[in-house]
């Protein structure tokens, strides 16, 4: 940070007070840093022991119920094998008879169904007599083969096999996960297996076999693993797998020695996962119970402390960063700041001083001499950044948010009031001034209105006159507000002065066109926009005119050229009358333009339809119209540059009598004869196959499209099907004579092939050749 300072304060001035004041600082942010640091260690290492305790704690509560419900099978099955009853039927049952088989459905009803509530864990129970091969259920007696045919058939081994599995060795309270195939589908058990009579392990007779409903325990694991995100199982004394899954179980077996013993941590790596391990042995049958957890997750109140703790240490340091800031600013702002300022400013034009005081003194003069230029250099650039804003303002391009007494004060600006108004002055022509149109005559002519406007608007009121482009000046009033109610005699009385003192000193034709008077700063865009709808309205005068926009504001804005009236001019102009061409459109410029007025828009619009007019007269005459108008005729180009309406209506007349006197001189020429030599051609040579459009066309020096459009009109008949009609009825007349074949008929009318002949017969005659010659 020194190094930072030193070279914004320069390399030989150095702050002494600073780096006091940063050093006491420092030490003062960075002693609770330090007692933080130590407070977050032993908090933190805190947590980690009480979640060791936590995730313990609920392993042994799992062990404690699961030990809970064992305790009640293994006192379940004590009572059943030390039941007197089952002794003596296991006693004297090597031969039963019918008393026998009485007493073992006396047991099952009187002895063994009472314990059919004793858990809710427990599935099912029966007890297994080698000697008669008997299964008593809780509920009914029956035989091994039919308890493994019908009722719980265990997965992988047959019925042999699982009956001598129960009684080829002692079985002492034996816990064996087991999926049996039940009627009612796959069910997963512990099963406990108990070898009758108790205490004798060399005379087995019997079983004693409880289901332990393997969902029960899975669901009570289940609820454990959602909450925590963790994954339990369970193995017994020999650490086989009784409750989770094959691959938990070789996970065990891998770790089983290097996991610390007394229920500590043992933390490992899993697929690049860091993973927590638990497990804690159950003292009355060996089991292990294990929890494995993310680390994240086991240290997840260690983690939200740490996160914690790393926010606040962020918080503090940027407080405290922020602080040791805000107090060196505020102590050591006066050097610093002003050092800072006035080493921005040039400072190569002085020697540096030992001590920051000299430092700013030199400065602060040096500093001045350059702000007293910078202001001269402004000053004279302040008639230009004027008139841009002029030139915004007027146009309505100026936020009036944005506008200050300060900019206004500066581009020397005053406004009296918020009534505005805007007239536009367009220079038409000012070759009576001057025969020079360069861009200098231009913008003399443009400061003569500017200056001329400028004093007309302080006789009255206030304002500004401003250049827009090459041929434009805007005079911006500015009304004072107790002078409202001649606001628009003030705009009329300016312009009436202004016109006579351009035309007659000055010989030069403007118009003028005048806005509305409007409130507020966005009016003056209004007003502006009022004056150019105005202005366009000098279409309809000559020059000098004043056109105020409260005079237009109700023009008509639709024109009235039916189809009717079109097709009249058509016609009259195809025909070649004069007369009646010229009333049209003298009649139709004066409904418009002179009985009422309509928009120069509307007015343009209609002057553009009646162009489209003459194009339908024109176009079947391509390419001949250029004999009347040349080759390069534009209508529209020509009639865009016209500036009055009179003009307007001279170039549309002077089209239309031109195009209606060609067309009366082609009539008189002799057309109507033309058609005639051309059916006389035809009947001549219609027999000929290359009798075309295009031949017929070489033959008179015409083009085929003016020799069809010609044809067409004057006998009212496409030529192609003239052509086609002749053929047909010379081949009708040869049908009469019956030796004829139609490819000899075809030939001699013109046609290739009787195909083509048979088609273009039937297509106008609507039957076949055949079916023809057969009505004759």
């Amino acid at each position: 940070m020194e190094e930072v300072i030193s070279v914004r304060f320069g390399s030989t001035l150095r702050g002494s007070a600073f780096i006091t004041l940063l050093l006491s600082y420092l030490a003062v942010f960075l002693l609770p840093l330090v007692l933080g640091s130590i407070l977050y260690t032993k908090t933190s290492n805190i947590m980690v022991d009480n979640a060791n305790r936590a995730n313990l704690a609920m392993l042994e509560q799992l062990r404690q119920v699961m030990d809970i419900k064992l305790k009640d099978v293994e006192q379940m099955s004590q009572q059943i094998a030390f039941n007197s009853r089952l002794q003596w039927l296991m006693s004297n049952t090597d031969s039963p008879g019918d008393q026998d088989a009485y007493k073992f459905v006396e047991f099952v009803t009187e002895h063994l169904s009472r314990y059919q509530n004793a858990s809710d864990y427990i599935r099912d129970y029966y007890v297994y007599l080698s000697a008669t091969d008997t299964v008593l259920l809780p509920s009914a007696k029956t035989t091994a083969n039919m308890l493994y045919d019908r009722l719980y058939r265990p997965i992988g081994p047959d019925f042999n096999l699982w009956r001598s599995r129960l009684i080829d060795r002692p079985h002492y309270q034996d816990y064996t996960p087991v999926t049996y195939d039940t009627p009612s589908g796959k069910l997963d058990t512990i099963t406990f297996v108990q070898t009758l009579p108790l205490g004798e392990p060399n005379e087995l007779r019997g079983a004693l076999v409880i289901l332990l409903d393997m969902n029960k325990v899975r669901s009570m694991l289940t609820q454990i693993e959602s909450a925590y995100q963790s994954s339990v199982f369970i193995l017994d004394r020999e650490n086989r797998l009784l409750v989770g899954s094959e691959q938990q179980a070789q996970l065990w077996e891998r770790l089983r020695l290097t996991v610390p013993k007394g229920g500590a941590p043992y933390e490992y790596q899993d697929e690049g996962v860091d993973k927590m391990l638990l497990h804690t042995e159950s003292e009355r049958n060996g089991w292990n119970y294990v929890l494995i957890m993310p680390k994240d997750v086991y240290l997840a109140k260690v983690h939200t402390l740490k996160n914690w703790m790393m926010t606040l240490l962020v918080i503090c340091l940027a407080g405290g960063a922020a602080a040791i800031v805000y107090w060196l600013h505020r102590n050591y702002a006066p050097l610093r700041d002003v050092v800072r300022a006035l080493q921005k400013e040039k400072p190569g034009k002085a020697a540096l001083p030992v001590n920051e005081y000299e430092f700013i003194r030199e400065t602060i003069r040096m500093t001045m001499h350059e702000e007293r230029e910078l202001r001269h250099t402004l000053s004279r650039q302040a008639p230009v950044i004027r008139a841009s804003f002029l030139s915004r303002f007027v146009r309505g391009q100026v936020d009036g948010s944005g506008m200050t007494d300060e900019s206004l004060q500066f581009m020397d600006i005053r406004l009296v009031s918020g009534e505005f108004a805007v007239i536009l002055i367009e220079i038409a022509d000012f070759s009576g001034f001057s025969s020079d149109s360069s861009e200098r005559q231009w913008a003399l002519v443009r400061f003569i209105i500017c200056n001329v406007g400028h004093d007309l608007i302080r006789e009255q009121a206030w304002g500004y006159a401003v250049e827009l482009d090459r041929s434009r000046v805007a005079l911006l009033v500015n009304f004072y507000r107790e002078e409202r109610s001649e606001d628009s005699r003030m705009l009329d009385g300016i312009a009436d002065k202004l016109l006579p003192v351009m035309e007659q000193r000055f010989k030069t034709n403007v118009t003028i066109a005048i806005g509305d008077v409007h409130e507020g700063v966005e009016g003056v865009g209004a007003s502006y926009f009022e004056a150019l709808s105005a202005l366009d309205y000098k279409m309809y005068r000559d020059h000098g005119a004043i056109i105020r926009y409260k005079d237009i504001a109700d023009a008509d804005r639709h024109y009235y050229y039916p189809i009717e009236t079109e097709m009249q001019l058509i016609n009259f102009t195809k025909s070649g009358d004069v007369d009646n061409v010229d009333k049209v459109i003298g009649n139709l410029f004066h409904a418009h333009f002179t009985q009422r007025r309509i928009t120069p828009d509307m007015g343009r619009s209609l002057c553009n339809n009646m162009v489209s007019t003459l194009w339908k007269i024109i176009n079947p005459l391509d390419p001949y119209y250029s004999e009347v108008f040349g080759e390069a005729f534009d209508p529209l180009k020509e009639l865009s540059a016209c500036l009055t309406v009179d003009e307007m209506q001279v170039k549309i007349r002077e089209w239309f009598l031109a195009l209606c006197g060609y067309l009366k001189a082609s009539r008189s020429r002799g057309s109507r004869p033309l058609s005639d030599r051309i059916t006389q051609f035809i009947e001549q040579h219609y027999g000929n196959e290359l009798l075309s459009l295009t031949m017929i066309a070489e033959q008179f020096e015409l083009t085929p499209q003016y020799l069809s459009a010609l044809f067409k009109k004057q006998t009212g008949t496409n030529l192609t099907d003239y052509v086609t009609r002749v053929r047909i009825d010379a081949a009708k007349k040869l049908m009469k004579n019956k030796k004829l074949t139609f490819m000899q008929i075809a030939n001699e009318v013109g046609y290739a092939n009787d195909i083509g002949f048979i088609r273009v017969f039937k297509k106008y005659e609507g039957t076949t050749p055949g079916k023809y010659r057969e009505s004759l």
